[in-house]
């Protein structure tokens, strides 16, 4: 075999090189296609929706409630953005409601996170304690949470303590169920393995109980943080004085209906970034565990 015909085998030759690189940029062609198509679909519904809005906006049934989309837009970034760099860009709005609403959310999904996670290793680890508190449990959950506003006022009075509780005790229950489901899913074997080799119970705890637990965990605290919001707001529109919920009741008193449909946007925009920055802690998170399942698959 002649030295020429050597290079024509070879792969990393320049005759090789030109196929290899137009192949590559066809593949990167399709995945930049690929991508474009999906982002336009979820572009779709949005702009549908806002087509709509308009449309009601300037029908004769929602002219006098339905603000103009363009109107709510121009009314968010005037109350929630500045032009002051020392409050990076952001508006009064945004200090005097939409942070303190989103601590109070956050307060209380963080609290129900450490009870439901706490209880619920507590009580997927046991089945004595299970059958003693599954009674308690089952009615705790069956308890309507906007109902008990007034108790948590009048046990905590108005400021944001009985929100933040209120909060935890309503979204907690998805958190606890999905934890006691998780811890039990571990299966016995391991335990028993666990106890064969006389494994500390605290490695115990953090290798193997959270880690087999975690995707059930994770499922339960997207549930908890979608209600959180709901029940901030309900928790808002009664004895408060900031808060997105209160703006809502306070446009609505004011018949100011842009404003009214301004907050609506604030909330639409503020489930959307917490869903997107919990979608990247649980991807994190949970990297090993879709590494299993497809090794699995």
């Amino acid at each position: 075999m002649t030295v020429a015909s050597t290079e024509r085998a070879t792969p990393t030759s320049p005759r090789a090189r030109p196929l290899t690189t137009a192949t590559d940029a066809r593949k990167r062609s399709s995945r930049a296609w690929h991508r474009a198509g999906r982002f336009g679909l979820r572009l779709i519904v949005p702009v549908v929706i806002v087509a709509a809005w308009y449309g009601l906006s300037r029908s004769e049934i929602g002219e006098l409630f339905v603000a103009n989309p363009a109107d709510a837009f121009t009314r968010v970034f005037d109350d929630y953005f500045g032009t002051d760099p020392s409050r990076a860009f952001l508006g009064d709005a945004t200090f005097d409601h939409l942070i303190p609403s989103v601590y109070r959310a956050m307060a209380g999904l963080v609290l129900a996170l450490v009870l439901g996670v706490g209880i619920g290793i507590a009580l997927g680890t046991s089945r004595v304690l299970t059958a003693l508190f599954q009674p308690l449990i089952h009615l705790g959950r069956s308890l309507p949470s906007p109902a008990l506003l007034g108790v948590f006022f009048l046990l905590f009075g108005t400021g944001d303590s009985p929100k933040i509780f209120l909060i935890a005790f309503s979204v907690v229950w998805p958190i606890l169920f999905n934890t006691i489901d998780g811890v039990q899913s571990v299966g016995v074997g391991r335990m028993q393995a666990a106890a064969v080799f006389r494994i500390p119970r605290w490695n115990v705890l953090t290798r193997i109980i959270l880690p087999g637990a975690a995707p059930k965990i994770f499922a339960g605290v997207r549930t908890a943080m979608s209600l959180s919001l709901i029940i901030m707001i309900i928790s808002e529109l009664q004895k408060a004085e900031n808060g997105l919920g209160y703006q809502l009741v306070m446009t609505q008193r004011n018949f100011d209906y842009t404003g009214f449909w301004a907050v609506l946007i604030v909330l639409a925009a503020l489930g959307v970034v917490l869903n997107i920055v919990f979608k990247a802690v649980e991807r994190r998170a949970l990297a090993w565990h879709r590494g299993v399942t497809a090794q699995d698959d």
